[in-house]
C-alpha cells in the first residue's frame, strides 16, 4: 500500500521484524529497488547491522536518547561508542553492560 501512494519518503520500523529467512531477502530486494528511485527518501529504524550494513547510505545512532554517531556507514560502524553499544566488542563486558 505504501508503494502505491507513492510518497516522497519512505518509512520502514524493523521491515524484516519477525518474518521468516526465506521472506527478508524479497523485503530487502524491494528495499534496494526503492533506493534506485530518484527524489525518494526512505527512513529505516532497524536494529539488525546485516540489514544495515547492506541497505544504508547513512547511518545515525542513538544511544540512551542521544545522538552518538552520524555518518557514512563503514565510519560509523567503527565508532567506539558503536561498537561498545550496539556491536558488543567494546571494553566493557556483557555482564557488566546495560
Amino acid at each position: 500500500m505504501l508503494i502505491a501512494m507513492d510518497p516522497k519518503v519512505y518509512m520502514f520500523d524493523e521491515p524484516t521484524a519477525g518474518m521468516s529467512a526465506d521472506e527478508v531477502p524479497v523485503i530487502l530486494d524491494l528495499i534496494r529497488k526503492l533506493k534506485t528511485v530518484n527524489h525518494k527518501t526512505i527512513l529505516l529504524v532497524e536494529h539488525k547491522m546485516d540489514v544495515v550494513r547492506d541497505l544504508a547510505d547513512r547511518i545515525i545512532v542513538l544511544h540512551n536518547g542521544q545522538l552518538v554517531a552520524d555518518g557514512a556507514p563503514s565510519d560509523v560502524i567503527q565508532s567506539a561508542i558503536v561498537q561498545e553499544a550496539y556491536l558488543g566488542t567494546g571494553k566493557r563486558s556483557k555482564r557488566g553492560s546495560t
